[in-house]
């Protein structure tokens, strides 16, 4: 398995996610952990460096996005799974073991994810359904506020996480997918900086007839978001809406 980790100003976190990675190597299952760090101005590279020698470091010196962060790591990754996992989370026993297994063992998969949980054990709700251009305007014009059930399709609030079953789309923070996909889907798409480019890969992946899968029964604890805490709410809606007009422009409102 290749482990990819695209990191900005997130060193504490960062360090525990390693931290733990290092704790499940073992000898019958190997895997590669490539950090690619995005510009971080908090001494993140030279932690890495100094304390996890054993991780493949990815230096970008400017933020070059997470599509093109991930490509870059993928183009060099070994492993026959490949793992795309924030740096906010942390990784807990066997899970690593069942992703690979499910994903070896079930060729028709095109992409895993399992049961986020917070710090507090609550479930991270990580599955949302195709977006379309109708559910986009609702959350740019604050509607959900006044009128909660208007994004409930989209966030897929009827969705019950205790089961597993195959999803539209899942969160981006574990993200599995074997590294056969490539050939078939390509990479991730560039012009996403940030947002819809794993909901643009896995409509890609469903379009070329693999499935998405959400694991129920296999853990991985989500701090969630810590690294856009250090953006401002009026510079993560615009690039989350940037994005998003990215997406409909190429897949065509029609088809959305």
């Amino acid at each position: 398995m290749s482990i990819i980790i695209v990191s900005w100003n997130v060193k504490e976190l960062l360090r525990q996610n390693l931290a733990q990675l290092l704790i499940l190597r073992r000898e019958d299952f190997l895997f590669e952990v490539f950090v690619v760090d995005n510009g971080s101005k908090d001494g993140s590279v030279r932690m890495v460096r100094d304390e996890f020698s054993w991780v493949h470091l990815v230096q970008n010196d400017y933020n070059a996005g997470f599509a093109k962060a991930c490509n870059q790591a993928i183009r060099m990754a070994k492993g026959e799974v490949i793992l795309l996992l924030n740096p906010d989370n942390r990784v807990e026993a066997g899970t690593l073991e069942r992703t690979h297994q499910e994903l070896i063992e079930h060729h028709d998969i095109g992409v895993l994810g399992v049961r986020l949980i917070d710090e507090k054990g609550d479930v991270v709700r990580s599955v949302r359904r195709d977006p379309r251009l109708r559910d986009q305007l609702v959350t740019l014009l604050k509607l959900p506020r006044f009128f909660p059930a208007l994004n409930d399709r989209y966030l897929a609030k009827d969705f019950d996480y205790t089961i597993s079953q195959d999803v539209e789309q899942i969160r981006g923070s574990y993200f599995a997918f074997r590294r056969e996909l490539i050939q078939h889907v390509g990479m991730f798409d560039e012009r996403y900086f940030i947002w819809f480019e794993e909901v643009d890969f896995c409509k890609r992946v469903r379009g070329f007839g693999f499935r998405i899968r959400y694991c129920a029964d296999v853990i991985c604890t989500d701090f969630v978001g810590k690294s856009f805490a250090q953006v401002s709410v009026w510079k993560k809606q615009r690039m989350f809406f940037t994005s998003a007009w990215k997406f409909f422009w190429k897949w065509g409102i029609r088809n959305c």
